[in-house]
Parts: C-alpha cells; structure tokens; sequence
C-alpha cells in the first residue's frame, strides 16, 4: 500500500510540472503607440482681459441685472439673476474660455 501511494504521489508530480505554463519564455505584447498618438495634451487656452471684458459684455446684455468685472482672467459676475437663467448664463460665459468664473450673483424669484 505504502509503494502506491508513492507512485500515486510520484506520478502527481510528474504530471504538475510537465503540465504546468511556464511564462519565462512568452513574449510580452505592449501596445503600438503611433506618433499621432504620442503628442503632448493641448494647453488651456485663457482669453486676454480685453477679449473677455468685450465678450462677456455681449453675452450679459441678454440678462436684466447681471453685472461683471474682469481682472486678470477671473470673471465676476454680481447682480440678480432667476434660477432658470443662471446655468446658461454661467455656460456661455465658461464658453469665452476664461481662467475662472466667480459666481456673486443673487437668484431672485
């Protein structure tokens, strides 16, 4: 009984390491970068003060109440606004790409 089991136990090994998947001799596959895809990201582009302050000028016509600054970059927008007007407002205004658009604006209902 005990050589059975030692041939039990010997065939069992035999059998693991003839089987078994070795990975020391597969090739590793990386992914093809072309050179299209190796450019560097697009930097943020940030109006100048002049742009902004002419554009945002023509956005805010549309807009009973709404007043706003600019000063290096930063929109501030102070005034009344209602709440259905708030979202666009502040979408067409991130639109004329500034650096940032400080909200000081009061919803009136």
């Amino acid at each position: 009984m005990k050589n059975i089991n030692w041939v039990l136990l010997l065939a069992f090994a035999v059998f693991n390491t003839t089987s078994s998947v070795s990975c020391k001799n597969k090739k590793t596959t990386e992914p093809t970068v072309t050179q299209d895809e190796k450019k560097t990201e697009t930097p943020v582009v940030i109006n100048s003060d002049e742009t902004l302050r002419e554009s945002v000028n023509n956005v805010i016509k549309g807009y009973d109440g709404v007043q706003a600054d600019i000063k290096d970059g930063v929109v501030t927008l102070r005034g009344n606004i209602k709440q259905a007007e708030l979202q666009p407002l502040i979408i067409k205004i991130q639109e004329l790409k500034p650096k940032k658009v400080e909200n000081q604006l009061v919803i009136k209902s």
